[in-house]
C-alpha cells in the first residue's frame, strides 16, 4: 500500500501552450472555457478539487444533467472547487499528443492530475472507451492498479455503470445510485484523509463508507468454476436521493457556443411506475419521487434567469405520469409564456391529454412532437408493458397533423424478445398505415421514424435475454426499408454492430476489460458516433474471444439464472424481475388486455388547458432601438459569430431588455447586428441594435448588462434611438500586429502589388446534402485590388509592427473576404493567426 501523503500538486496549462493547436481545429470554442457563470475561486485555497466529465465532447457534455448536478453542488462549499473537462474531438486531440498538451480543465485550466478526484457521468457502454481516451490525454495511467500515489481517484456513476464488471480494472470506485449527496460525503473524507496525511489507497478505503459507492480494490475474484466468476467483498446498494426538487442549480454556466440541449431543464420527477419490461432507466432509477408544481415553477424561473434561455424542457422517464402534468403546464405556460417561453416535452406516451399540453406554447415556438410506440403489435406492445394502442396513435396523429404540425417522430424497436417471430412484418405494417395517413392529412406531411436495436440491460425483465446479432438487425432493416411503399415515412437505425457491442459490454463481467482496453489500443474511440464506430476494430476484437465467453455474455439462460453481479449489488430486485419475467411467458393472444380506445373531449381537460399562451400584442411592437458597441476578445476570439449573436441575446435576456419579437413561425427577439467578424479576431467594433417594445431606465439597463456579459465580451458603447444605431458599413477597418517580424515585410509588400482578382475553389455552403463524402466545391472569382484601400504600415522600431487597411464590404458583391484576402493573398494562413500574428477588426 502507498504510504505517501495523497497531495496532488497545482499544475496549470498555459494559454500559449493552447493558442496554436486551436487554430488548426473545427469548433475550437469548445476548449477554452471562459463561460458566463464560472465562480472566481483560486484553486490554491480549495482543501479538495474535484474536476467532472461527461465522456464525450463539449457540445454534449455541457448538455449533460448530472455533471452539471455534481458541479452545482460541490461548488455551494467554499473550500471546494468543481472544474469540468470534456473530451478533444479527434482534431484537437491529435494536436495535444502531438504537442504535449496534458488534457486540462476549463474554468481554470489546470493539468487533470492537479485535482484529488475526477469523476465521469458515464450514460452509455459505448463510453467505455472514451473513459481509457480521456486517462491516456490526462497522462494517467489506464488500469487501476498502475496508478501511484498523486494520481487523482477516478470515480465514475451514471446508467451505464450499473453493471460495474466491465471496467472493474480501470476505476477506482463506482457509484450506483443518486450522486448529489454522495459526492459531498466523498469530499469530506478526501479532506480529511488529506489533513491526517494518508496516502491515496488509505482514502481510497476510508471511502467504503459512503452508501452507493463500489471500490474495486475490495473485492477478490474466484474464476476456477465454468460459467462466470464469483466476487468476493462488500454487497452495494444503490442510493436513493430524496428531496423536494432535483436540479435546482445555483453555479450554472452558459455555454459560449450551441450546445445539443440548450435550454433550461426542469426535473419534474426521478423515476417510472411504468415498469416497462425492457427499460433499464425505469426499473433502476425506481421509485417514483415527484416535486410540487409551485416548486417547478419557481426552479424553472431562476434558471431562466441565471441562463437567458428561451425553452423549458421538463425532464421525466414518463411525464405522462406525473400526477399533476396539466397545472404544470398551465402555470408554467401562463407564467413564462408571455416573456416568449416555450415549453418542450420528452417523447410522449400515446394519450389524448398530449394534445392540449403541446399546444399550450405552440404559438411561441413549435417543438417536435415524439413518441415511443417501441413495438408494431398489440401483443408484444402488451408483453412489454407498453400499453399504447396504435390505432389510439393513429387518432392522436390525425389530430397533431390537423393542428398545423407537418412532422410527427415515432419510436420503435427492433431485436425484442418475440416468441412469435412476426416483429419485422409488424413493423412494416405499422410503417405503411403511417404513411398512408401522412398522405390522407396533406401534402407535407411526414413521418420520421427511428428503429432502435434492443439491447437486454441489468436489472430489467429481460436481462436473461439473447443479444441479438448484427446478422439479425441488418435482415430485418433491409427487410423494412424494402417494404416500404412511401416516402413519406424516413427511417434511420444505429450501425447493428453498435448495438452488438453495446450488448457485449452491458452484461458480460470483469474479462471483458481486456478486450475493451485492446480495441481502444487499436483506435476505438467515439464508439457511440456513427462516423466514428470502429466497426473492423470491434468485428476483429470480438473474433478474438473464446467462443464460451462470447455465448455465456450474449445468449439467452433462463430465467432467474443466476448473473455476475448478484454477489456485489445488493438491489433487493431479483425476486421481482423473475416474477416480471413468468408474468411476460405467460402473456398470449388469449389472455392479453387491449388498451382503450380513447377519443378527445374538453370536458375532459381544465379550462385553462384548452387556451393557448401567447406573446402580448404590445410585445410585437417597436417604441425604440438599444444601440450597443461591444468588444471581442479572450474565449470570443474561438467562437463564431453567429454563436456570439445567440451569447448577446442571452445577456439583454438576462438583463431584462424588454425586446421587440417577430412574428414568424418561431418568434424571437428581434435583433441586427453589423456585419460579422470572422472566428480568431480581436474586434472594438461589434455592433447590435436591440429592437424593444417599451423604454426603460438606460442608466439601470447599462449596469445590468454589464453584470451579465461573458468574460471575453465588454461593453463599449449603449445608447437607446428611435431608429436602428447603424447602418450597414460600405467599408470595415482591420489591423493586423506582427509577433514575428518576419512576416511583417512580405505582406507590406503583396498589400503594395495587390492583383485584380483571384480565382479558387470554395465550399458551396447552399449544398448541404448529397451522397455522404461528396465534394460541394465551387469555382469563384473575387476582386482584390479595388477592395481595399487606405493601407498603413508602421514599422517596429518603436515596438510591435503592424499594418491598417480598409476592406469594401462583401455586401456589395463580387469583393474578396478579410479572410480570404488574409489566406490567399497575403500568405497568412489561418494557422499563424493568434500566434505569428494578432488580427483585429476596428471600430
Amino acid at each position: 500500500m502507498q504510504k505517501t501523503a495523497f497531495h496532488p500538486a497545482i499544475r496549470a496549462v498555459p494559454f500559449e501552450r493552447i493558442a496554436p493547436a486551436l487554430q488548426k481545429v473545427q469548433l475550437p470554442g469548445r476548449y477554452v472555457g471562459g463561460e458566463f457563470g464560472i465562480i472566481a475561486r483560486d484553486p490554491s485555497s480549495a482543501l479538495v478539487r474535484a474536476v467532472f466529465s461527461y465522456p464525450d465532447t463539449y457540445e454534449l457534455g455541457m448538455s449533460n444533467e448530472g455533471v452539471k448536478i455534481l458541479y452545482d453542488a460541490v461548488n455551494r462549499t467554499p473550500d471546494l472547487l468543481a472544474d469540468r473537462a470534456f473530451l478533444p474531438w479527434p482534431d484537437f486531440g491529435r494536436e495535444m499528443q502531438e504537442r504535449n498538451i496534458p488534457l486540462y480543465s476549463l474554468d481554470h485550466r489546470l493539468e487533470i492530475k492537479s485535482f484529488d478526484v475526477w469523476g465521469f457521468n458515464t450514460a452509455h457502454e459505448l463510453h467505455f472507451t472514451n473513459i481509457l481516451y480521456a486517462l491516456d490525454l490526462a497522462g494517467i495511467p489506464l488500469r487501476r492498479a498502475d496508478r501511484g500515489g498523486d494520481d487523482p481517484i477516478i470515480l465514475t456513476g451514471g446508467t451505464a455503470v450499473t453493471n460495474p464488471l466491465p471496467i472493474f480494472d480501470f476505476l477506482d470506485g463506482i457509484f450506483l445510485g443518486d450522486g448529489e449527496e454522495a459526492i459531498l460525503e466523498i469530499m469530506g473524507i478526501i479532506k480529511s484523509g488529506k489533513a491526517a496525511g494518508k496516502s491515496r489507497d488509505e482514502i481510497i478505503s476510508d471511502l467504503s463508507v459512503v452508501e452507493g459507492l463500489l471500490l474495486p480494490s475490495l473485492y477478490t475474484v474466484d474464476e476456477s468454476s465454468p460459467g462466470f466468476p464469483v466476487y468476493t467483498g462488500p454487497m452495494v446498494k444503490k442510493r436513493t436521493y430524496r428531496a423536494d426538487r432535483f436540479a435546482a442549480l445555483e453555479n450554472i454556466l452558459v455555454p459560449n457556443i450551441e450546445i445539443t440541449q440548450d435550454r433550461v431543464v426542469v426535473e419534474v420527477n426521478r423515476g417510472c411506475g411504468q415498469g416497462c419490461r425492457f427499460c433499464h432507466a425505469g426499473f433502476w432509477k425506481r421509485p417514483v419521487r415527484n416535486a410540487e408544481v409551485s416548486t417547478l415553477v419557481k426552479t424553472a424561473g431562476e434558471l431562466i434567469d441565471r441562463t437567458g434561455n428561451d425553452t423549458i424542457t421538463l425532464h421525466s422517464l414518463s411525464i405522462a405520469d406525473y400526477p399533476w402534468l396539466e397545472e404544470l403546464v398551465v402555470e408554467m405556460a401562463n407564467k413564462y409564456g408571455p416573456d416568449g417561453i416555450s415549453i418542450s416535452l420528452p417523447s410522449l406516451r400515446v394519450q389524448v391529454k398530449t394534445i392540449p399540453i403541446l399546444e399550450m406554447t405552440s404559438g411561441i415556438r413549435r417543438s417536435n412532437v415524439t413518441f415511443a410506440l417501441e413495438a408494431a403489435s398489440e401483443l408484444m406492445r402488451e408483453r412489454i408493458h407498453k400499453k399504447s394502442s396504435e390505432d389510439n396513435l393513429k387518432f392522436l396523429v390525425r389530430e397533431i397533423y390537423s393542428r398545423g404540425w407537418d412532422l410527427v417522430k415515432i419510436y420503435f424497436m427492433m431485436g425484442l424478445p418475440d416468441r412469435d417471430g412476426h416483429e419485422v412484418e409488424d413493423l412494416i405494417r405499422s410503417l405503411n398505415d403511417f404513411a398512408d395517413l401522412a398522405h390522407e392529412m396533406g401534402p407535407r406531411k411526414m413521418v420520421n421514424v427511428t428503429v432502435s436495436l434492443f439491447v437486454p440491460k441489468p436489472f430489467t425483465t429481460f436481462q436473461w435475454e439473447k443479444q441479438q446479432g448484427p446478422e439479425y438487425f441488418l435482415d430485418g432493416l433491409t427487410r423494412i426499408k424494402a417494404g416500404l411503399k412511401s416516402k413519406r415515412v424516413r427511417i434511420k437505425g444505429p450501425d447493428p454492430w453498435m448495438a452488438y457491442v453495446e450488448g457485449l459490454l452491458s452484461r458480460s463481467d470483469h474479462r471483458v476489460g481486456q478486450y475493451i482496453l485492446r480495441a481502444y489500443k487499436e483506435g476505438a474511440c467515439f464508439d457511440s458516433w456513427d462516423d466514428r464506430f470502429q466497426k473492423d476494430t470491434w468485428k476483429k476484437i470480438i473474433a478474438e474471444i473464446p467462443a464460451d465467453l462470447v455465448s455465456l455474455w450474449m445468449d439467452q439462460k433462463p430465467g432467474g439464472s443466476r448473473v455476475p453481479w448478484d454477489e456485489i449489488i445488493d438491489g433487493a430486485l431479483k425476486e421481482k424481475l423473475v416474477r416480471d419475467f413468468e408474468k411476460f411467458e405467460s402473456i398470449t393472444p388469449e389472455t392479453m388486455n387491449p388498451a382503450r380506445v380513447q377519443e378527445l373531449k374538453p370536458s375532459d381537460f381544465p379550462p385553462e388547458l384548452l387556451k393557448p399562451v401567447t406573446i402580448p400584442e404590445e410585445k410585437f411592437k417597436t417604441a425604440g432601438f438599444l444601440n450597443l458597441s461591444f468588444a471581442k476578445s479572450g474565449a470570443f476570439l474561438y467562437v463564431s459569430h453567429l454563436d456570439t449573436m445567440n451569447a448577446m441575446r442571452k445577456v439583454l435576456r438576462r438583463a431584462k431588455i424588454p425586446m421587440t419579437f417577430s412574428v414568424g413561425f418561431n418568434k424571437h427577439e428581434r435583433l441586427h447586428f453589423q456585419g460579422g467578424t470572422p472566428t480568431y479576431f480581436h474586434s472594438d467594433a461589434e455592433r447590435l441594435s436591440a429592437e424593444t417594445y417599451a423604454r426603460f431606465d438606460l442608466v439601470a439597463a447599462e449596469k445590468r448588462i454589464r453584470e451579465n456579459l461573458p468574460m471575453g465580451l465588454d461593453l463599449l458603447e449603449l445608447s437607446f434611438t428611435d431608429r436602428k444605431g447603424f447602418s450597414e458599413a460600405a467599408w470595415h477597418s482591420f489591423r493586423v500586429d506582427f509577433f514575428t517580424e518576419s512576416k511583417f515585410e512580405p505582406v507590406r509588400a503583396r498589400l503594395n502589388d495587390l492583383p485584380e482578382e483571384i480565382s479558387f475553389e470554395k465550399r458551396d455552403r447552399k449544398k448541404k446534402h448529397g451522397p455522404r463524402h461528396a465534394n460541394f466545391m465551387k469555382k469563384v472569382k473575387k476582386r482584390v485590388r479595388t477592395c481595399v484601400r487606405a493601407v498603413e504600415a508602421h514599422e517596429a522600431a518603436d515596438g510591435m509592427a503592424w499594418i491598417k487597411f480598409e476592406l469594401e464590404s462583401t455586401e456589395r458583391g463580387g469583393g474578396i473576404s478579410v479572410t480570404d484576402l488574409l489566406s490567399r493573398v497575403l500568405d497568412l494562413p489561418v494557422e499563424t493567426w493568434n500566434v505569428d500574428v494578432r488580427l483585429t477588426r476596428l471600430s
